[in-house]
């Protein structure tokens, strides 16, 4: 296992995770007109566990290219081709299920269901690529 590629990949696709995901809240928050942090059951932005919060694109970025190590022989063609094959294949497993719980059993804005599906579509995509690129 190419430990060195995982932790550039995991590192690199962090920070487009991190950086994208936070362009795609602001923007759904401003379009939908609500503050995620004024939704209930959210911490205070000033609660120490919120810093956690920086950490969550880093364990995903870690976790898929984990997984892309393990599997990568089953993904063909480019390696963009195989990125968006596994960012798609992450958005599928870990977004999808995720907003669809958001939406059924919590009353949240419908810009939090969108950013829920569409932001992580795009950075799930874009991280794979990334991933796929690095660990070629």
């Amino acid at each position: 296992m190419g430990i060195v590629k995982i932790v550039l990949a995991g590192i690199a696709a962090g920070i487009a995770i991190l950086i994208i995901s936070m362009a795609f809240s602001y923007f759904f928050q401003a379009a939908f007109g609500f503050d995620v942090l004024s939704l209930g059951g959210m911490r205070a932005a000033n609660d120490p566990i919120m810093a956690l919060f920086f950490l969550h694109p880093f364990v995903i970025s870690f976790v898929v290219a984990i997984f892309f190590e393990k599997t990568k022989k089953a993904f063909s063609g480019t390696a963009t081709s195989q990125g968006l094959s596994l960012g798609l294949l992450a958005w599928l497993v870990s977004s999808i299920p995720s907003a669809f719980i958001v939406f059924s059993s919590m009353n949240y804005p419908i810009g939090f269901t969108l950013n829920s599906l569409i932001g992580p579509l795009v950075y799930m995509v874009i991280a794979g690529i990334i991933i796929a690129k690095i660990m070629q």
